[in-house]
């Protein structure tokens, strides 16, 4: 039956754009979430058409098919919890049009939205929703999950910037949604249904989508403060006068702390930070600066300073975007541990929930990390932890629980902008009530079978954990040799956030997740657990690697990709498993004293020639 499966869809897209590897597949069971759901084919296709064969195919046969861009989700979403097909959308990445004099631009899902940024500056036009993860994500995946970032308070967040999109449905039906105009109201919004949805309705093959003139002055301001419940409050009077912040970020000590040592920025020491941009015509931008400074003042703000020098504003911004896998430089052999990570917030109760926030991290004495998009209440408490401590693991789960009383509390929202997926069902009943029966009467009727991304939003089920299903999990069963002992924190310190595929060579060739560094990391996992065996297959993959050390120094976590490489190939190569190529290279050395088996005697003969003694 696998293998008429995997036949059929080698039929539709070729048989180089198909894989069951083992090796592979792992690499496809993780995003940033702590869950792991391995599939059973990994699928690229090229265009629409064969995504429309794909779908037919397999709901004809209910076989489950779950979407996937740069795989940076933070919640699951991504993870194929009923295994079936990954559908990898990275191949679909061509800007098709750039429309300047009606402001839209034509894009496959597979593009990632910095190099479309960069396409766009061409123009002096950008597109504005700005996820720290802009470096890999693709558009697809921010449509998917309604993704927004840093500049949502004043520009909105990527639903807010699609005209219209192509959707190939559950059985292999196109549509098109919406029109490349400024507005319509011919029916129900389907873009505005479809954006958000995670994957659960149909696929995106292709988006129209609005950009916007560069703005012709920024300016970016720093704030201190001696308590988050001060900036927190300082943040609401902020907002209540007016002032409209492109950017508004919180930042507690253990950010500031890590900013310091990672990007040698010289950062003030304080409890919290403000950093902010504000953005449009210069006259304007420096005046609400100094109302800004003003109120930070009042509220206890100090060693308050503005720049509008693009370089020293690009090195802020930078380093606020690598915040997240930079914490896992906190504390060595911890992992990030993503549950309630991303709930948003009435403006006015900030201030107060901050101070429940911190409470509840102090009453389960877990290490937590404050910081978020504050000026429109996206607030991210994140859990670091000892992956290997079951009691820890337990602790998160019940702080979770507080932390969403919290936000229940204050009328607030379970997810600001990373969407439901599997993180988050717990709540989603809660959140949404009757609402949920409406969308999963919607899912029923545009997917009978349910074979779009089973598992998620709580569409078809409220559960979360399933036996083996966490990824740190096998912890405990991590091998006892050097080769572990080494390198075991490095591993662990990878947080999946996918800024090593934007640099990683033999990415850019093979669009294969064991060609980049957090492939490596992953594969190492799973290795050093016992999950995968040895193999030649898996030589193969870190032999991916050129040890260019790209990854490394694009890695905001600082993880040492190569020495990881390095100590798993001579690990591998201890057990007996090494290339045949490297094999025979050797032994050619060993016998010749030279890689190609040839005779050593005509290179003594060159060496008298040129008068060598």
């Amino acid at each position: 039956m696998m293998e008429e499966i995997q036949k059929a869809l080698e039929d539709i897209v070729g048989k180089e754009n198909v894989t069951a590897d083992k090796v592979d597949l792992i690499c496809y069971s993780n995003d940033m979430s702590p869950y792991k759901y391995e599939p059973d084919f990994l699928v690229f296709p090229k265009n629409t058409e064969e995504i429309s064969k794909i779908l037919g195919f397999a709901n004809e046969r209910k076989i489950p098919v779950t979407p996937r861009g740069a795989g940076t989700s933070v919640v699951g979403a991504v993870l194929p919890r009923k295994r079936g097909i990954v559908l990898d959308l990275t191949k679909m990445d061509r800007i098709k049009e750039v429309k300047v004099e009606d402001m839209y631009a034509v894009v496959e899902p597979g593009v990632v939205l910095d190099d479309l940024n960069r396409t766009l500056a061409r123009y002096g036009l950008f597109f504005p929703p700005d996820p720290g993860s802009s470096a890999a994500c693709t558009i697809g995946g921010m449509a998917n999950t309604n993704a927004s970032g840093i500049r949502a308070a004043k520009y909105g967040t990527t639903k807010d910037w699609i005209y219209s999109m192509e959707v190939v449905l559950p059985d292999g039906k196109v549509i098109r949604t919406g029109k490349p105009v400024p507005k319509t109201s011919s029916g129900y919004n389907l873009v505005q249904l479809f954006a958000g949805s995670e994957g659960t309705l149909g696929v995106i093959t292709e988006l129209t989508l609005k950009i916007a003139p560069l703005p012709a002055y920024r300016a970016t301001i720093n704030a201190y403060f001696d308590s988050l419940e001060s900036a927190g409050r300082a943040i609401t009077d902020i907002l209540v006068a007016g002032i409209k912040p492109a950017a508004m970020e919180l930042m507690d000590k253990n950010c500031i702390g890590v900013i310091n040592e990672v990007f040698k920025l010289g950062l003030s020491k304080a409890e919290g930070m403000i950093v902010a941009e504000l953005d449009g015509h210069k006259a304007s931008v420096q005046e609400e600066a100094n109302k800004f400074m003003e109120i930070c003042s009042k509220r206890g703000g100090r060693d308050l300073v503005w720049t509008d020098d693009p370089k020293k504003s690009a090195a802020i911004w930078g380093s606020r975007k690598a915040l997240v896998p930079s914490l896992a430089r906190l504390k060595p052999g911890y992992a990030i541990f993503n549950l309630f990570e991303d709930p948003g917030l009435p403006i006015s109760s900030i201030g107060d929930a901050i101070k429940e926030y911190q409470k509840i991290a102090e009453k389960h004495g877990l290490m937590t990390v404050f910081f978020g998009h504050m000026a429109d209440g996206n607030i991210h408490p994140v859990m670091i932890v000892d992956p290997s401590d079951a009691k820890q693991l337990e602790k998160a789960l019940e702080m979770e629980k507080d932390l969403a009383d919290v936000s229940f509390k204050y009328g607030g929202t379970i997810t600001a902008e990373h969407g439901i997926g599997i993180t988050k069902l717990p709540f989603a009943e809660r959140e949404m009530g009757a609402s949920l029966q409406v969308m999963s009467a919607i899912k029923k009727a545009i997917d009978p079978n349910n074979i779009l991304n089973p598992g998620k939003m709580g569409l078809d089920t409220m559960e979360r954990e399933e036996t083996g299903n966490l990824l740190y999990q096998a912890m405990p069963k991590m091998k006892k040799e050097p080769y572990l002992e080494e390198y075991k924190n490095e591993v662990l310190k990878c947080f999946r956030c996918g800024f090593c595929r934007a640099v990683c060579p033999m990415f850019g060739q093979t669009k294969l997740e064991p060609s980049t560094g957090r492939g490596k990391a992953l594969l190492s996992y799973f290795y050093l657990t016992g999950q995968i065996p040895p193999s030649n297959r898996l030589v193969d993959a870190y032999n991916y690697c050129t040890i260019c050390m790209h990854c490394t120094v694009a890695c905001p976590a600082g993880v040492k990709v190569f020495e990881i490489v390095q100590a798993a190939r001579r690990n591998l190569a201890e057990k007996g498993y090494i290339s045949p190529v490297h094999k025979a290279a050797g032994d050619n050395i060993m016998k010749f004293n030279n890689p190609f088996s040839e005779d050593a005697a005509p290179r003594k003969e060159l060496a008298k020639s040129l008068g060598a003694a």
